[in-house]
């Protein structure tokens, strides 16, 4: 039960993984195309870290799966880092934490990259991006602790 508990957490970490890369990929694309100072610091941690959450789960699947204990430790050290990388993130992300999107410093500056260009500030869409990366963010670090937990 407890493996397959392990395998069911891991192949969430993995799914909300490739849907954080893909949606912070997008918001890298926005501030590159529109943005005056570069990717904000907000962005691109959660995205290195999700990027590396990718392998590293998939390891950690195959290693409840089918390696021995020597490679389930391994695994062990890999959701501790990432732990604290998500850990990290949310602690960047913190300002972005409103129920209103409209209080978020992130979809704010989304918005205004794009309107100081001439072009449609998506606000509906990016609020709702910015509010589905906390979550997720939010959600990952409480995975990897579980998951950190249990193998030890």
């Amino acid at each position: 039960l407890a493996r397959l508990t392990t395998w069911v957490i891991r192949f969430f970490q993995l799914l909300f993984a490739v849907i954080l890369v893909g949606v912070l990929s997008y918001m890298v694309d926005q501030f590159r195309d529109f943005g005056f100072g570069g990717v904000p610091r907000e962005v691109v941690t959660p995205e290195i870290f999700s990027v590396l959450a990718i392998p590293f789960t998939t390891f950690a699947i195959l290693a409840v799966l089918f390696l021995d204990g020597t490679a389930q430790i391994i695994a062990t050290f890999f959701d501790f880092a990432l732990f604290v990388g998500y850990a990290t993130s949310a602690g960047l992300l913190r300002h972005n934490f409103h129920r209103r999107c409209e209080e978020n410093p992130l979809r704010n500056a989304l918005i205004s990259n794009r309107t100081a260009r001439g072009i449609n500030g998506h606000e509906d869409r990016n609020g709702d991006l910015v509010r589905l990366v906390v979550g997720l963010v939010l959600i990952q670090l409480i995975l990897f602790f579980i998951t950190t937990i249990l193998s030890l």
